[in-house]
């Protein structure tokens, strides 16, 4: 029961936020001009919850990806300047070794994943705040590339490669198994350090994808280019009915589902004319109530 509860709330709580806010906003909340923003703005983050969500399934969190954002568009920018292909590719490039640092504190170093992962986002905002402070960084290019369709495509590409590697090879499924059980996975003859590493690096990878997609937003790159993406990711996620634990109830539909309750909430709250203190306070209490019945609370042991 408590499954069927935990598959049905998200895509009800989508259905009824859409149709919610498209009632009560006056027909606001459906103009086009609105739903393309919705799209623009939420596609950052599912790009970016689709490579998190790997990490996610093996029991781990990646609370890198703001900082790791920061890094790349600022790494790239000063290896390769305004050239804006190279630039892209570079992001990408500086995204995945991130993923890879993470993967290797982790791994090796042992250290929690969540501990390496803030220790690379405090790195990344102090280089991105040094380097911006003294440093104008610009890449006009960039602009033409800001409309629906090249985000849309990005999306479709991305979700898709993600569907199908979670779903229907060995990295998905083994990062499930993963964070069921990594004993037990180990000992079915499953390299789990190896699998870590791919999830990792996957992460690294759509982060790097997010951050070029930050900067067709907004070209000029500034110390706070990116921030708020590892809580806007985890939030999504965790809207979307994927288990802070991990293991075999983990889906990839959860980063496309959650992304846009969260962003149709936010919007819609807005729209509703609500204080952003208070459209804070409704998405904190919305994030507790998905925790709340899609934790596995058998993984967790309570000393009292």
């Amino acid at each position: 029961m408590i499954d069927i509860i935990r598959k049905i709330v998200p895509i009800a709580g989508l259905i009824i936020l859409f149709v919610l806010f498209s009632v009560t906003t006056s027909g606001m909340f459906l103009k086009w001009n609105n739903l393309q923003s919705l799209i623009l703005q939420s596609a950052i983050t599912m790009v970016a919850a689709v490579g998190t969500a790997f990490v996610m399934a093996h029991n781990n969190l990646d609370f890198s990806l703001g900082g790791a954002c920061a890094m790349s568009c600022v790494f790239a920018y000063l290896i390769v300047g305004n050239n804006l292909w190279l630039f892209f590719l570079m992001c990408i490039v500086i995204g995945v070794l991130c993923g890879l640092f993470s993967a290797v504190l982790h791994i090796k170093g042992k250290v929690p994943a969540f501990i390496a992962g803030l220790c690379l986002m405090f790195a990344g905002r102090g280089i991105a705040e040094s380097v911006c402070s003294t440093q104008s960084m610009l890449l006009v290019q960039a602009a033409a590339l800001n409309h629906i369709g090249f985000f849309i495509i990005v999306l479709v590409i991305v979700v898709a490669v993600g569907v199908l590697l979670f779903n229907f090879t060995k990295i998905g499924k083994y990062q499930k198994l993963i964070g069921t059980n990594p004993k037990a996975a180990e000992l079915s003859g499953i390299s789990v350090s190896k699998y870590k590493t791919i999830a990792f690096v996957l992460s690294g990878l759509t982060l790097g994808i997010a951050a070029c997609l930050t900067v067709v937003r907004s070209p000029n790159i500034v110390s706070s280019i990116g921030t708020n993406l590892e809580t806007n990711v985890l939030l999504a996620l965790s809207l979307g009915g994927m288990s802070m634990t991990g293991g075999s109830s983990s889906k990839m539909r959860s980063a496309v589902i959650g992304t846009l309750i969260f962003y149709i909430l936010n919007n819609g709250l807005t729209l509703w004319g609500l204080d952003a203190n208070y459209v804070d306070i409704v998405k904190a209490a919305f994030f507790l109530f998905t925790v709340t019945i899609s934790i596995d609370r058998s993984q967790y042991e309570v000393i009292v």
